[in-house]
């Protein structure tokens, strides 16, 4: 209608695989039937095999509603399902990592001789070994997994206030319906104990079900994890040049696995967990944006009838990157021998750790204590695990300014203009040097206690403390860092 606009329609999706790994028949024929009697479920994942052709339905519909007819109050939104494709260097995996194409070589010597001929490169038999085949990782995807979608709904409000103020409010709410995760099945699924003291965590064998493989990685689907996201603004348009808005944001991100790599075993070695990383828990995303509010100011002036220039202010202020407290154990921690990603349990009192040097105990104690209490983060987790992307690097501070100069004339019907720009990126810091910094902690964990093996029952871990000189460093890299930055800049239009 003159006011109403409904628009609706669907798509449909269907990867197809055009070719087939190579098949490992000493995976299917025997490695599968010893997993499957270590109580996993392949669900249908086989050598040879890549994921069932199906159809991926994404039906669609939203609306826009001038509520009075007259544009001053706008209703808008929609729901609908999204598909997304895969980084194919995933799926890609399957055709490399398959248990038959070997091409590792490892060997020392004096009479090794540099060859540049991509096609004339040393081979284990030159060096008197032979090749394990089949060997290596396995890279399997099960029969039904699907291609990432989601169920999305949103909804929109844009008003007309009062003094020309322009008001709007935006909501968006995003469910899991197909997302991906991966299991390691060449390990025990079960764990072998539990740790005894304050940390009761599971403690996993990393012996191999099948030693004829490294990992055994199968790509599935989780339905878990969702996102919601808020936002309000207010916008100003002066008749004397000058332009004003303001935003406020919240957003909340919650995943069972990001995605994050460009390989199967990174998607699922690099996780930071309790319970064991075939065991991960829905937890807050990498990308969980949290508190964030724009503003900017500007302003245009146009003298001599052949010039203007336009000044403008922006201010970008956000919530730090999300990040997790671990140990510094390298896996040995839960056995798993991984990563160091095992989650902090983080002592209420001195009882609850057990320092491997007795003598300095006390000290290291006192130390640790102090470090918690002043965490905002860890003093709220006493007597319990941190979590998974628990905590936050500190909030940022960005002001930008950008400084246009126009210069006119007009030949005939066209107009033609000559505009000169100077830009200044983060000018909090280039005011002062300890403004406008942007933190982060390097592969978003901090190792802030170290593992120094089991007390004499062997289940009763043992540690070491030192404080760290920081917690988070500086991000002094690309255009959007802890470094100011110029640029200048010529334009002719015409």
């Amino acid at each position: 209608t003159d006011n109403f606009k409904l628009t609706f329609g669907i798509r449909a999706d269907m990867p197809i695989f055009l070719d087939k790994p190579g098949v490992d028949t000493h995976f299917n024929e025997t490695t599968i039937p010893m997993l499957e009697a270590a109580g996993w479920d392949m669900m249908g994942a086989q050598a040879g095999q890549m994921p069932t052709s199906q159809i991926l339905w994404s039906p669609r519909i939203g609306f826009n509603w001038d509520v009075k007819g007259d544009e001053t109050t706008q209703l808008r939104g929609g729901v609908g399902i999204f598909t997304s494709r895969l980084p194919l260097v995933w799926p890609g995996g399957s055709y490399t990592n398959n248990g038959l194409t070997i091409g590792g070589v490892y060997y020392k010597g004096s009479d090794i001789v540099f060859s540049g001929d991509w096609e004339d490169q040393y081979e284990n038999t030159d060096f008197g070994m032979q090749d394990a085949v089949p060997s290596g990782q396995m890279d399997l995807f099960t029969a039904d997994f699907k291609f990432p979608q989601m169920f999305r709904a949103n909804l929109g409000l844009d008003q007309k206030l009062g003094w020309g103020v322009i008001g709007t409010i935006d909501g968006i709410f995003t469910k899991t319906i197909n997302n991906v995760n991966y299991f390691n099945m060449n390990v025990n699924k079960e764990s072998e104990y539990n740790l005894t003291g304050a940390d009761t965590r599971p403690y996993y064998s990393d012996s191999k079900i099948d030693p004829t493989y490294t990992r055994i990685i199968v790509g599935t689907n989780t339905n878990e994890g969702y996102a919601y996201n808020f936002s309000a603004m207010l916008e100003k348009p002066f008749n004397n040049g000058f332009t004003a808005n303001l935003a406020y944001s919240f957003g909340r991100s919650m995943a069972i696995n990001d995605g994050t790599s460009s390989q199967n075993s990174s998607q699922w070695r690099y996780n930071e967990s309790v319970s064991g990383l075939n065991n991960l828990d829905l937890t807050y995303s990498d990308f969980d944006q949290g508190h964030r509010v724009t503003t900017f100011l500007s302003y245009r002036k146009e003298y001599f009838n052949h010039a203007a220039t336009q000044i403008s202010v922006f201010y970008n202020g956000a919530s730090g990157y999300r990040f997790s407290y671990v140990y510094n154990d390298y896996g040995d921690l839960n056995g798993e021998g991984e990563n160091s990603g095992n989650l902090l349990y983080v002592p209420a009192s001195q009882g609850d750790i057990v320092f491997a040097n007795a003598e300095t105990a006390d000290a290291q104690w006192a130390a640790l204590n102090d470090y918690i209490e002043s965490d905002s983060y860890l003093s709220t987790r006493r007597g319990d695990y941190a979590e998974r992307n628990g905590a936050r690097t500190p909030f940022s501070n960005m002001i930008d300014l950008k400084i246009a100069q126009d210069f006119f004339i007009k030949a005939g019907s066209k107009r033609h203009k000559l505009q000169l720009t100077l830009d200044v990126f983060n000018l909090g810091n280039l005011l002062n040097p300890d403004w406008g910094r942007r933190w982060y902690v390097g592969n978003d964990a901090f190792q802030l206690v170290k593992f120094k093996g089991f007390a004499d029952d062997g289940t009763t871990p043992t540690f070491e403390y030192t404080e760290p000189r920081s917690t988070w460093s500086a991000d002094d890299s690309g255009l959007r860092s802890s470094r100011w930055m110029a640029q200048v800049g010529v334009r002719y239009s015409f």
